[in-house]
């Protein structure tokens, strides 16, 4: 049936916003779809549901959603009641498209039992295109992983608390000998590794533990060891056997080897197999020096041991890309300025990820829609 629908042009529903400049909006996307633009003005599933009904017609058969990053966020996810409501254009509606990998937000049973394609985002430059199909490197993995460096760097040097203590001081022997709590009454010469809760380290040669190695954490692990130089290990259900790194099984036989690790990085989805993976008894195995850096979900932490290790101070560093109840932010969290560093999910934020993205998820409608094809990255 949905196919009947091509006699007429399909149209595109974006919900999120793209890259109005896109070459591929403006030309295969605006010459073989109807273009519609929704903002969700409130956060009630039925009003989308409403405007969904009143929009898409016979003349103008709904082919696609373009959820972008947002996605259904703002209506608290696209859940099956939605999906199978009356006025869902589940006949006609043959895939949603994202610029992310987290689907967390969408009923995928719901749309599999439609026929409804789902694809997120894949880090893989085989897939990202142009109008003209020219292939373009991939950023996203690459701009998370320096979104984690800089977490990591934190974690061991402190530039941020330093620099705080400068921007007070005013002068860079006050500061460094201020650090560590001395009164400046009695400056002298320090060499500035004294920190009020730390010494300043050195990240080479430490061992760093990623969870989860796919095209992002195989980005951070890159950049770990050739930019940091540290000795990289990483944990998942399987080895894999391109990566040149040291393999742990994600399962119980990892808790006793946490201690050697200086920094665990998460890289991995939101699923009801990883929600809480990292929780009081993960941390009792772990060094009370761990750096623990987070740019997977917020939900694999479990908040309150989180909480409870920063403030009994069994942790060396916290640092946080993601949160447990977005977009909302544990305020304990953000008053700890000297052993947490927090940025506001910003890991991909960039110009040049925020245009490759939406040209993915275009070619991908073009893909399904015009080509009659599966896409890349499909979920289901």
């Amino acid at each position: 049936m949905k196919n009947d629908h091509m006699l007429v042009k399909p149209a595109i529903l974006f919900i999120s916003n793209l890259n109005e400049n896109s070459e591929i909006l403006n030309s295969v996307i605006k010459e073989n779809f109807q273009v519609y633009f929704h903002k969700f003005k409130s956060s009630e599933p039925e009003d989308f549901l409403e405007y969904l009904h009143e929009t898409f017609t016979e003349n103008a058969p709904l082919a696609a959603i373009y959820a972008g990053f947002t996605a259904f966020g703002p209506i608290g996810g696209l859940t099956k009641d939605m999906i199978e409501h009356a006025y869902f254009p589940r006949h006609s509606l043959q895939c949603i498209t994202l610029c992310s990998r987290g689907v967390d937000f969408v009923d995928i049973k719901a749309l599999s039992a439609h026929g409804i394609k789902l694809l997120n985002y894949e880090d893989d430059m085989s897939n990202i295109g142009s109008a003209q199909g020219i292939i373009k490197p991939a950023l996203a993995g690459n701009d998370v992983a320096d979104c984690v460096l800089w977490h990591v760097i934190e974690g061991f040097r402190k530039f941020s608390l330093q620099q705080s203590n400068l921007r007070y001081y005013r002068t860079t022997n006050l500061a460094r000998f201020c650090a560590n709590g001395r009164s400046p009454e009695a400056v002298e010469s320090v060499f500035g590794h004294e920190l009020r809760t730390c010494l300043a380290k050195s990240p080479r040669g430490q061992k760093v533990l990623i969870l989860g190695l796919g095209a992002i954490g195989k980005k951070i692990a890159y950049k770990l060891q050739h930019g940091l130089g540290m000795e990289v290990h990483y944990a998942k259900r399987n080895s894999d056997i391109d990566a040149p790194w040291s393999f742990h099984a994600l399962d119980g036989s990892l808790l006793p080897k946490l201690s050697q690790f200086s920094t665990i990085v998460v890289a991995l989805p939101g699923t009801p197999e990883t929600k809480h993976l990292i929780d009081r008894q993960f941390l009792t195995f772990c060094s009370d020096e761990l750096i623990l850096v987070n740019v997977g979900r917020g939900t694999i932490l479990e908040q309150t041991a989180i909480n409870d290790a920063v403030r009994e101070n069994k942790l060396r560093h916290l640092g946080m890309d993601v949160y447990y109840s977005e977009p909302y932010v544990d305020e304990y969290l953000l008053d700890c300025v000297s052993n947490v560093s927090s940025t506001p999910h910003v890991g991909s934020g960039t110009a040049d990820v925020f245009n490759q993205s939406c040209d993915f998820a275009l070619n991908n409608i073009i893909e399904v829609v015009l080509k009659g094809k599966s896409g890349h990255s499909l979920v289901v």
